[in-house]
């Protein structure tokens, strides 16, 4: 199950790390860096190699303010002048000044031009690429050609890309009875989801299990019904179902037997669970486990396995451990990849970051970022940190202005009373 992230420049991908060591590629000066080529690329200076080696060959996700930037720039063309004759400064090893002559020059430089042909090239192998796109960057001149190359790249490709190997025992029967009634059946879903647990059906049972843990049978949340469900389906090794049998007692939905607990956390963990490794490193960081020891080094190394898995919620966890012993630097290092994941919590705690840094614009971004994300996964902080920061005072960031109306619905949905 295991995720292993591909090297997006070591394949026909039109990614940034392509459009990056195809501009290396073509300069005349050998030295260009891909530091360098990165900066000119998104206008920025303090940006350590790790960073861009990570966002260059796709192990992270570009993050939400470089493509906040171009994002901007799509309101502003003109912006995206000096981005290229920057671009054009690697290639020729010289200086090009923004001025009257600046879109002729750009517009007739060889060497830009053969790095579009490259990235052409490229795209025409790039399986997500419509032939239309293709056709419209041919159509182009230098300028607007790159302009949409750089689009794609920063705002459209998604990364990262991985392979997901699975190492679950696939019971086929109980998995085409189940298909049947997921895929086929209209009105009669749920009563037929039971009489398949009653064969005790894996998959049925752990459906249920999910459903009556939302409420979505009677109408009530059944959290004992819950782990029913989950429990039969763990008898028959539903990796999920091991997990939620563990977190309802972790999680005081139902009565705490630690031993059955321990027991079924640890088989989601053999069936390779994210989660299951996730709330490993919980229980050793709180003690809930049949010995009572907290070990956070056990926790960390949990934590660590989940979020190589691609477990958001360890990277968070992993943030909160650094933050607590005064590393922030390495604790906003985990809390930005899970906000660049879409995390609404780490969404929240990036705004935080921001607005105490006095970056109003970025910390608006995030905080609005946090309650775009589902509703049954929104940080209600971020309701209150836009209410009390933004519509409450004003004037504190670009376009937005004080708006009472605004900032008591926000406070009304946080729920948040201080």
């Amino acid at each position: 199950m295991k995720k292993n992230y591909v090297k997006m420049n070591n394949m026909d991908i039109l990614s940034l790390g392509n459009v990056i060591i195809t501009i290396k590629e073509i300069a005349n000066n050998n030295n260009a860096s891909q530091r360098e080529i990165f900066s000119s690329i998104f206008n920025v200076n303090n940006v350590n190699n790790t960073t861009i080696n990570n966002y260059c060959i796709g192990y992270r996700a570009i993050p939400l303010e470089y493509k906040k930037y171009y994002s901007d720039l799509m309101n502003n063309k003109e912006g995206y002048v000096d981005i290229i004759l920057s671009i054009m400064n690697i290639l020729d090893n010289t200086i090009y000044i923004n001025n009257s002559e600046s879109l002729d020059k750009i517009n007739n430089n060889i060497k830009l031009k053969n790095v579009i042909i490259k990235l052409i090239n490229i795209a025409k192998k790039d399986k997500s690429i419509k032939n239309s796109f293709i056709s419209k960057i041919k159509s182009l001149d230098n300028y607007n050609a790159m302009i949409n190359i750089l689009n794609y790249a920063v705002l459209d490709n998604v990364q990262p890309v991985y392979s997901q190997k699975m190492n679950i025992k696939i019971n086929k029967s109980e998995l085409d009875e189940y298909l049947k009634i997921k895929l086929y059946y209209g009105q009669s879903y749920i009563s037929s989801l039971i009489s398949l647990s009653k064969k005790d059906n894996m998959y049925a049972c752990a459906e249920l299990g999910s459903l009556e843990f939302d409420g979505l049978v009677s109408g009530v949340k059944d959290y004992y019904k819950s782990y029913d469900y989950y429990l039969k389906a763990a008898s028959k090794n539903h990796p999920k179902a091991c997990w939620m049998v563990a977190n309802l007692m972790i999680t005081n939905k139902v009565k705490m037997d630690i031993n059955v607990m321990w027991k079924y956390l640890n088989k989601s963990i053999e069936l390779n669970s994210a989660a299951g490794y996730n709330t490993l490193g919980l229980c050793y960081l709180k003690g809930i486990n049949p010995e009572g020891i907290i070990d956070i080094e056990k926790a960390k190394e949990s934590f660590i396995i989940s979020s190589e898995y691609g477990y958001v919620y360890a990277f968070n966890n992993l943030g909160s451990i650094y933050e607590k012993d005064g590393d922030i630097e390495n604790a906003y290092k985990y809390y930005k990849i899970s906000a660049d994941m879409n995390e609404s919590w780490a969404l929240n705690k990036m705004g935080e970051y921001y607005r105490k840094q006095s970056k109003f614009d970025i910390a608006f971004m995030y905080y609005n970022k946090a309650i775009e994300c589902p509703i049954n996964e929104r940080n209600n902080y971020a309701y209150y940190n836009l209410a009390k920061y933004y519509y409450e005072n004003g004037n504190i960031c670009v376009n937005i202005k004080r708006d009472s109306k605004k900032a008591c619905e926000y406070y009304l949905k946080s729920g948040i009373k201080k």
